[in-house]
């Protein structure tokens, strides 16, 4: 009976977009997160007959039923979340499109929209994981840290007698920045579909300046991802009882011959 395969995508499907909101509710306070969105398409159609007319007529209806549901693909929402002021000089937001590029420890490059940085024991501008913002940023000790909109860094001496000019920070751009793909702690590396990094000035080539002193939060929506939950959970169970009809009736179709 196709009903029971039919139904079993649907529970398939509804059960995978329950794991990506368990996965976004759980990020719901992870700085700089980016929420995702699942894109469902139908199965293939088999025509049972036509309506109206024989096939080959002039206006035949051809009368199709579905084979389910499956799933397209995850689509990263990349829209800005909120903005929370946190006054401390290591704390940067892009105020738009781009993404900080960092160094890993095995020299790989990664971005992120995470501007929760620290100074390590060497005096360099990292991530709160360690990775090295890029190009190197390095403070002398006891400096304090400025950063200009335009990405311009600059550090005062703690008498104020000195400031010294410690590099720019750049931004990276790409064509398809949903394309990029998630590695955890807040990163993401380039792939084809996100195309190559583009790096360029803030402020310039379509890129946002930098905000000091604050912090870009998630952009989920707790009360729509509740929403969609429930929905998701009915959806699930709707499916289920498709399943329990279609073999109560194959179950009637068996007894009809005893």
């Amino acid at each position: 009976m196709r009903a029971l395969y039919t139904a079993a995508t649907g529970m398939r499907a509804f059960q995978t977009k329950i794991d990506n909101i368990a996965n976004n509710l759980s990020n719901a306070n992870t700085t700089g997160y980016k929420k995702v969105r699942e894109s469902f398409e139908d199965l293939v159609y088999q025509k049972v007959g036509f309506q109206g007319g024989e096939e080959g007529a002039s206006t035949p209806n051809p009368m199709q039923v579905g084979s389910g549901v499956r799933l397209q693909g995850l689509v990263r929402d990349m829209s800005m979340g909120a903005v929370s002021v946190t006054n401390s000089a290591n704390d940067m937001v892009i105020d738009g499109p781009g993404f900080f590029v960092v160094e890993t420890p095995s020299g790989e490059e990664r971005f992120t929209r995470d501007g929760h940085l620290r100074v390590d024991g060497e005096g360099n501008l990292v991530t709160q994981g360690g990775d090295r913002l890029a190009p190197g940023i390095t403070v002398p000790s006891g400096y304090s840290l400025v950063v200009g909109s335009d990405g311009n860094v600059t550090a005062t001496s703690p008498d104020a007698s000195e400031t010294v000019t410690l590099g720019t920070i750049e931004l990276a751009m790409f064509a398809n920045p949903g394309g990029l793909e998630a590695t955890g702690s807040n990163l993401f590396r380039a792939t084809e579909a996100s195309g190559e990094a583009q790096r360029t000035t803030p402020g310039e080539d379509g890129a946002g300046g930098i905000v000091q002193g604050a912090l870009e939060g998630s952009n989920v929506d707790v009360a729509e991802e509740l929403v969609g939950m429930i929905t998701a959970q009915r959806s699930y169970e709707l499916s289920s009882k498709v399943i329990q009809a279609a073999d109560e009736m194959m179950q009637t179709t068996v007894n009809l011959r005893r």
